[in-house]
């Protein structure tokens, strides 16, 4: 997908705050007990938190 430089900016500062979001939620998880959801959501982090990478600026 193309995106422009300001557009770009916007969806990396949104995708790393939601990686930032699911990882607090990752930890609050894993100190109740519930380590596969904590897992699970770890790794929805990091994947949202890298998506921008595979963008194109024009």
């Amino acid at each position: 997908m193309r995106f422009s430089r300001s557009k770009y900016e916007k969806i990396d500062a949104v995708s790393k705050f939601t990686g930032l979001i699911l990882l607090a939620l990752c930890i609050d998880n894993v100190s109740k007990g519930n380590y596969y959801l904590a897992l699970f959501l770890f790794g929805l982090g990091g994947m949202i938190g890298i998506m921008p990478i595979f963008f194109k600026v024009d």
